[in-house]
């Protein structure tokens, strides 16, 4: 069954949320960010550099790994360093100890 909207990240399509993986937590933290400070997903895309598609893949959890230099941009645009960037409690206190064994087999054969 198709749903009938487009599912924002990080619900899936049928409004469960979804586990709390690194990439989940970044993207919600770039979405907090970016919606405090009122920007389209396009806007932030442009003022960072990446094409719509790169950032909208970050936040839909479709990229499971954004680099290093691809967060730093995002930062950046924000206008915040990394470090300001990364320093949350959620971020901060992630553990791949906490995930079971398949997701971590998934995030290994995205390598």
């Amino acid at each position: 069954m198709k749903p009938l909207l487009k599912c924002p990240y990080p619900v899936d399509c049928w409004g469960r949320e979804m586990r709390n993986t690194l990439s989940i937590l970044i993207a919600k933290r770039i979405n907090q960010l970016r919606k405090s400070r009122k920007l389209s997903v396009n806007k932030l895309a442009t003022m960072s550099g990446l094409s719509y598609s790169t950032l909208n893949s970050i936040l839909r959890g479709k990229s499971k790994s954004p680099t290093l230099g691809t967060l730093i941009r995002i930062a950046s645009a924000l206008n915040m360093t990394i470090l300001e960037f990364l320093n949350v409690p959620e971020i901060v206190n992630f553990s791949y100890d906490d995930m079971d064994d398949s997701d971590q087999d998934d995030d290994e054969s995205q390598e």
